[in-house]
């Protein structure tokens, strides 16, 4: 499997805090099926406290010592880009970058409110050549009050990442109800775990995630999720989805 989002990277965003922090991570999700992890610390903090340097030497570090104690994971490098105005910029100047290098890029979308700057800052970023892909669109209040906005995104080329632990209700039934209905309606492209820590809720394990969505949509449909469509992502080839259904009849949240 290929987990696409994960706050792995030692004490650079809320993630991992230590080296041995991302050497336990590393080897849960290499012992449930990962083989390839996304590393995508928030912009934000990088670009407040950080670099893309220091990312670039960190990511190197970690994999030697995911080397060095037998952990058959490797750690890629990409970003979690906070959506707003200043992103297009961000992007032209090197701070805010794509997924493994690739025309594919992470965003997060404000979790609250819908600022109108989201469609023409997300259009700037395709004119750009690349492709946005919208992170845990499940937990996004825009979304859950507007489904069709999603599928409208998908429409213009966009895909989404849903979260594996948002199919077993860690946060809460009403996610849970929501991410079910955008797999069932095909406005789901990607499943990660989001990981922040190596037990709990926010571990790194896929294979949770990997059995409900194939009891909703099939196992090949939802391993998919996990190897086809993300291999895709990280190697800049094309990702086959299917068309999306309108998702008006998806559970709004409260």
């Amino acid at each position: 499997m290929y987990d696409l989002h994960a706050h792995i990277l030692p004490g650079v965003d809320d993630g991992a805090v230590t080296p041995e922090d991302t050497l336990a991570m590393s080897r849960v999700a290499a012992d449930t099926g990962t083989k390839v992890v996304l590393a995508t610390p928030h912009r934000k903090d990088v670009t407040e406290d950080w670099s893309v340097a220091y990312l670039r030497s960190l990511i190197a570090d970690m994999n030697l010592q995911n080397l060095a104690d037998g952990v058959n994971l490797s750690l890629v490098l990409g970003m979690e880009n906070h959506l707003d105005t200043d992103l297009p910029g961000e992007i032209e100047a090197g701070r805010a970058l794509t997924m493994n290098g690739t025309r594919y890029i992470l965003i997060e979308m404000p979790f609250f409110g819908r600022p109108d700057y989201i469609e023409d800052t997300l259009s700037e970023v395709q004119d750009m050549g690349l492709v946005p892909v919208l992170a845990h669109p499940e937990r996004i209040e825009a979304f859950q009050r507007d489904p069709d906005m999603l599928t409208r995104f998908i429409e213009k080329g966009m895909l989404s990442q849903i979260t594996s632990n948002s199919l077993i209700g860690f946060w809460g039934e009403e996610v849970r109800d929501f991410t079910c209905c955008l797999l069932k309606n095909g406005m789901a492209h990607i499943m990660a775990s989001d990981t922040h820590h190596a037990t709990g809720g926010r571990s790194p394990r896929m294979d949770v995630g990997l059995e409900a969505a194939a009891d909703l949509i099939g196992y090949d449909a939802a391993l998919a999720m996990l190897v086809d469509t993300p291999k895709a992502i990280l190697e800049d080839k094309t990702a086959e989805i299917e068309t999306p259904r309108r998702a008006s009849t998806c559970p709004k949240t409260k």
